[in-house]
């Protein structure tokens, strides 16, 4: 089973690679609404503050949601509205089907609702002899050619206009030119009648409001607006986990929603809804209003201690904006039915584990999500806990075993050296490698130093007398085994401030096995390493690293997989970037270095380097020397991934090259002379894609 999935997934990615032109227009647009959400953002009083308000909300409003939900129920029945509570999808499709059954129903005009696709109702309604059109015009698209949509919000970006017009002609039977105006205006002509006609509108809601029992219904098109006021019958599918307490927390989400989804500052029309007013007198019958609240597997998830915080999700879609892979792949291949980052944890509570498992190997760990979600979920963490999960069923594969070992390889290939750098070098072996483990036979693996940093550490003899400040020094794998001299770069530069540097026992950082879903391990990782250095913590010691990744794992990542306990959170409150706590102590005392004239170098920030210092403190570090630096960014991934992009086949190297395209096209654009990157694995990437010297700030100083 676990190779069929691989084999599927796998050929799904190869299609999407070939198709340039779509990729490309999927990218545009996910580009468009990373950087519209940052303008707005800026444009905003409070800023980016308001991720925290909107978590607070969601976290109260989850702890007490059996409360919201009768709350909810008991004032929206009160202003005539019909509650009932659905278990599961089945149960909301039988309620749907016996209304449509009593009221002799013939057509449904629906608004797009993920909710509805979640339990697919469209089917056994249409099963049944009912006719079901969707309103919204991404969904209609894909309705009209029996898909999936491809994003949250935007279900049929994947569809070119050229594509639009001729899926309308086959409908319509109408000549149409491509060109967006044109084809809307078919679209108009389609739709007005199946407003005015439909027996029943289908919407789903945005928001609950348990104080006094309304809906709250976001789009730009207004379509929801005619689903839910014309017909005689208004029925609203909403998952429970969308009830808030007060109007005062809708109108948080209200914003959160259309920032972070389309950079607005308000989405275009937004319908407030508590029960339904009659049409006047003689009306034939009263309006009705019913209210689906669907449970399906939700009430499970509140329960389970990773998995919970998908419940938090406002379904604004950024995640997919910023993921580098799905903004290569798309929702068909990178997702069941909800896509995208927080479409795993999503399809495994809902859907169940192996569907969730199916597309899960997409997610690279990079982290993005975390940092652009307006609730601040930590999608990533909670991926890595499906993964650990679907393992029980899935080994994984042999070439994700031997990536998670990879501290154990880098200590084999540093003890053989040379000879293990002469096997790496030579074409037979590394195709026997590529053959045998999956490891790419045209990547450019950096060589491992006999002579590691544990050796040269001890070798050397330095003590400050009276040290003004007390340094652990956290080096992980590259500066351990593969460049021992900019480890001894670092700690020199830290003795020169008057530091007393220490390199105890450790491990390196062990975000393989995060990445890849092994959580066994990365907690046993986690507290080697929190054991080995909280006793320096405890003594007034700082820890610093250059490797970003370990910075992240120390800071972010051991508190999160050791449950908060106090000496991991300690030990990541102590924790610092090298040139950050460079800078911070050194910074009065720079000059300018003449080794910087005339030289323009291009910066790149890794993924897990966003949320700590973003890559400010080298830049400033060396432009207070005199470099010129600039920031070349596109918003997501540089495509490695740590050590995904090393993997041989499109699920590796051949995702990896297609996500880091965009970043190559900038540099080349920036017109500079070399790159500089504080990552590892970032380096290895930039060199390939670039072909430009690709350095880590350490070297430029040496």
């Amino acid at each position: 089973m676990s190779k069929a999935r691989y084999v599927r997934l796998e050929k799904e990615i190869t299609e999407a690679l070939e198709e340039k032109p779509k990729r490309d227009s999927l990218y545009r647009a996910m580009k468009r609404g990373r950087d519209s959400r940052i303008e707005t953002i800026e444009a905003l009083r409070v800023g980016n503050s308001f991720r925290k308000e909107v978590r607070d909300i969601k976290l109260r409003c989850q702890d007490c949601q059996a409360e919201l939900i009768e709350r909810f129920t008991e004032n929206a029945e009160k202003r005539g509205t019909t509650v009932f509570h659905a278990k599961d999808g089945q149960a909301a499709i039988d309620y749907i089907l016996k209304l449509s059954q009593e009221n002799d129903v013939k057509t449904i005009s629906k608004s797009k609702s993920l909710t509805s696709e979640e339990i697919e109702v469209n089917h056994p309604l249409e099963d049944a002899g009912i006719q079901v059109i969707e309103t919204d015009l991404g969904e209609l698209i894909i309705q009209l050619v029996g898909e999936k949509p491809y994003h949250l919000v935007f279900p049929s970006v994947h569809k070119t206009a050229v594509e639009v017009a001729e899926i309308f002609k086959k409908e319509t039977g109408e000549e149409i030119p491509s060109d967006p105006k044109e084809i809307m205006k078919v679209v108009r002509r389609y739709l007005r009648p199946i407003f005015l006609n439909a027996d029943i509108g289908m919407t789903g809601a945005n928001i609950g409001i348990a104080e006094n029992g309304a809906i709250a219904i976001e789009t730009n098109e207004g379509n929801a607006r005619l689903v839910s006021s014309i017909s005689d019958i208004h029925v609203c599918i909403m998952g429970i986990e969308k009830i808030v307490d007060t109007v005062e927390d809708a109108l948080m989400m209200m914003l959160a929603h259309p920032v972070s989804a389309t950079g607005q500052h308000l989405t275009t029309y937004v319908t407030l809804m508590a029960g339904r007013s009659s049409l006047g007198e003689g009306a034939e019958k009263p309006r009705e209003s019913h209210l689906v609240l669907l449970d399906n597997g939700r009430t499970e998830m509140r329960e389970d201690p990773v998995l919970n915080d998908a419940l938090n999700c406002i379904r604004c879609g950024a995640c997919m904006n910023i993921c580098p892979t799905y903004g290569v792949v798309g929702g068909h291949t990178f997702g069941y039915i909800y896509p995208g980052p927080i479409g795993i944890p999503w399809t495994a509570g809902v859907h169940g584990l192996e569907k969730a498992g199916d597309f899960s190997s997409l997610c690279i760990s990079c982290g993005l999500c975390k940092e652009i979600c307006p609730a601040d979920i930590d999608i990533p963490m909670m991926i890595a806990e499906v993964k650990h999960r679907d393992m029980e069923e899935h080994p994984q594969p042999l070439v994700n075993k031997a990536m998670m070992q990879a501290e154990q390889l880098a200590k084999i290939g540093s003890a053989t050296a040379p000879l293990s750098n002469w096997m790496l070098n030579n074409d037979a072996f590394r195709w026997l490698l590529e053959k045998t483990i999956g490891i790419d036979q045209t990547r450019d693996l950096p060589s491992f130093d006999r002579n590691n940093l544990r050796k040269r550490f001890n070798k050397r003899n330095h003590s400050q007398a009276e040290p003004k400040h007390k340094i652990v020094f956290f080096a992980d794998i590259y500066a351990y085994y593969n460049a021992p001299e900019l480890g001894m770069a670092a700690i020199e530069h830290l003795e020169k401030l008057g530091c007393e540097v220490v390199l105890p026992e450790q491990k390196s950082s062990g975000y393989p096995y995060i990445g890849y879903g092994d959580l066994d391990k990365a907690r046993q990782v986690a507290q080697f390493n929190i054991e080995k250095l909280m006793p320096y913590v405890a003594q007034g010691y700082h820890i610093i690293t250059p490797e970003p990744t370990a910075a992240y794992c120390l800071k972010k990542s051991y508190p999160t997989l050791l449950s908060d306990a106090a000496d991991a959170r300690q030990v990541a409150d102590a924790t610092y970037e090298l040139f950050e706590y460079l800078l911070k102590h050194a910074a009065d005392h720079l000059t300018k270095n003449e080794h910087f004239a005339g030289k323009r170098f291009g910066f790149h920030v890794s993924c897990h380097q966003r949320p700590l210092t973003s890559g400010q403190a080298a830049m400033d570090w060396l432009r207070r020397q005199g470099a010129e630096i600039e920031l070349v960014e596109t918003g997501t991934c540089c495509g490695m991934g740590g050590t995904f992009g090393l993997k041989a086949g499109p699920l590796g190297i051949g995702l990896s090259q297609a996500v880091g395209e965009p970043l190559f096209d900038a540099f080349a654009k920036a017109n500079v002379n070399a790159i500089v990157t504080e990552s590892s694995v970032c380096r290895i990437q930039l060199l390939e894609g670039t072909k430009l010297a690709v350095y880590h700030p350490l070297e430029l100083l040496i």
